[in-house]
């Protein structure tokens, strides 16, 4: 199975994509977001308990994390 990384994933866009990701299962994913007011992770609790979803709270401008 493919992983793949999500920018920006606790906002609305991003949190329905991951949903929707994972309850096909076609991919496993990373989700990369700062938390900025446009973020709400309550979108995506039923996912806390998915060994293939990971959330790591930082900025795409983190070079070295991103690489």
């Amino acid at each position: 199975m493919q992983t793949i990384l999500v920018t920006g994933g606790a906002g609305f866009i991003g949190a329905n994509f991951i949903l929707q990701a994972r309850k096909a299962q076609w991919a496993n994913v990373i989700n990369l977001d700062k938390l900025t007011y446009a973020s709400n992770l309550q979108t995506l609790a039923e996912l806390q308990s998915d060994p293939s979803y990971h959330f790591i709270q930082s900025d795409i401008g983190n070079v070295e994390l991103v690489s």
